[in-house]
């Protein structure tokens, strides 16, 4: 009987919130006061919390859930209302900068979703527990891609392909806990060709945007006139957030790959549930192999510095390709291994040598920048494979006893 009452009660205070903050949105409509608008959207993660009280399933961890899900729902409101009633609604101003709740409401939302999952991950990493993840927490991760999404359509809403791609990182790291490998090894290793694919993922959707951009003469090409999403150059064009953060990823990816390639304690990981067969030390490949593919596709869709910086990058990362498979298939048990990994690398680069001082102007036309890159980096190479070789003559000297 007390249970019955302490859950009407609380059903009472839920529904008084909500009706409180369905008042407070009337009258940010009808009396421009955008005092009213935050508080009406404030109100919704009360109500959580007061659902959240009744029950108190989960601990903390269900509460940023909560908090983020009403945070994602509110915003998406606001950002309807604002579509269907351009200039309906006022915000607050602080010179240049305009506050607007919806979008604070939805990057909150991400930020929380992001702390559970970096905290999990940290857990993870430390060969700590993971965080088991409830439905609370897809349902806020699915509440935050329907504010974002909506945000398309918001011409004020500049952030909203970085939010995507903050998102795509979260559900990454979601189905990373969810799968739940440990101990931090393993979870590295699962992880490597999943964050591979997500950049070139990003990558390929980058060139297809700039590539309907040149096409149509305007921003995101016709298309997005179609779907009425607002014309907003400043959305896509010149956004650097995206190279910084490719380049960071594509990083992260090839320190992951040359650990995983070189160290034979990772053979016999992932048996029996890795895509393809690729077990072990062989999942490098396929993540060295997207690696490549990003960075072409960066550089396809860049200019000036950024495009010089991404055709390096794509030589390096072919010299990591072939590099990764010698490394991957070389015998476990074998003699003298690092001897065997520096003469897989000195082939790489000695191919590579080759490739960029002949093998490019005889592929490509003659006006490609690829040509010029190619010889720029091809003295790096040859140094390269010529300390390996000098480096691989003395080592073997000494392991045969000269001195």
């Amino acid at each position: 009987m007390a249970s019955w009452k302490a859950v009407s009660v609380f059903s009472f205070y839920i529904g008084t919130t909500l009706g409180l903050s369905a008042v407070a949105g009337v009258f940010a409509w009808r009396r421009q006061q955008p005092a009213m608008v935050w508080a009406s959207g404030l109100l919704l993660p009360v109500a959580g919390t007061l659902a959240w009280s009744s029950g108190q399933r989960g601990g903390p961890d269900a509460l940023l859930a909560v908090q983020a899900l009403c945070l994602a729902i509110g915003s998406v409101i606001w950002t309807l209302i604002n579509i269907a009633v351009p200039g309906g609604l006022t915000h607050y101003r602080l010179g240049p900068r305009t506050f607007v709740f919806a979008h604070a409401a939805v990057q909150a939302s991400i930020a929380l979703i992001g702390l559970t999952v970096v905290r999990s991950l940290a857990h993870g990493l430390l060969d700590a527990p993971l965080v088991v993840l409830q439905r609370l927490d897809w349902l806020a991760l699915t509440a935050t891609a329907v504010a974002l999404t909506t945000g398309l359509w918001d011409r004020t809403a500049k952030f909203s392909l970085a939010g995507l791609y903050a998102w795509a990182l979260i559900a990454l790291g979601m189905a990373q806990i969810q799968r739940g490998f440990v101990p931090a090894r393993f979870l590295l290793w699962g992880a490597v060709c999943d964050l591979a694919g997500v950049i070139l993922v990003a990558a390929l959707i980058g060139w297809g945007l700039n590539k309907l951009e040149r096409a149509e003469g305007k921003p995101w090409g016709h298309w997005t006139s179609k779907l009425r999403i607002p014309d907003a150059a400043s959305r896509w064009s010149g956004q650097h957030w995206f190279h910084y953060s490719q380049a960071l990823l594509a990083f992260t990816v090839a320190c992951l790959t040359v650990w995983i390639a070189a160290d034979v304690t990772f053979d016999g990981m992932g048996q029996g549930v890795a895509l393809f067969g690729l077990s072990g030390r062989s999942a490098a490949c396929p993540a060295a192999l997207m690696l490549l593919g990003t960075a072409i596709l960066m550089a396809w869709q860049s200019g000036c510095v950024w495009r010089a910086g991404w055709q390096y990058a794509a030589l390096a990362a072919g010299v990591l390709f072939t590099t990764s498979l010698g490394w991957a298939m070389m015998d476990p048990t074998a003699a003298s291994p690092w001897l065997h990994r520096g003469g897989n690398l000195l082939i790489s680069t000695s191919m590579m040598t080759v490739m960029t001082g002949v093998g490019l102007g005889r592929f490509l036309p003659r006006h490609s920048d690829w040509i010029s890159r190619g010889r720029r980096a091809m003295p790096a190479f040859a140094m390269s494979a010529l300390v390996l070789l000098v480096l691989l003559i003395a080592s073997w000297l000494r392991s045969h006893g000269f001195r």
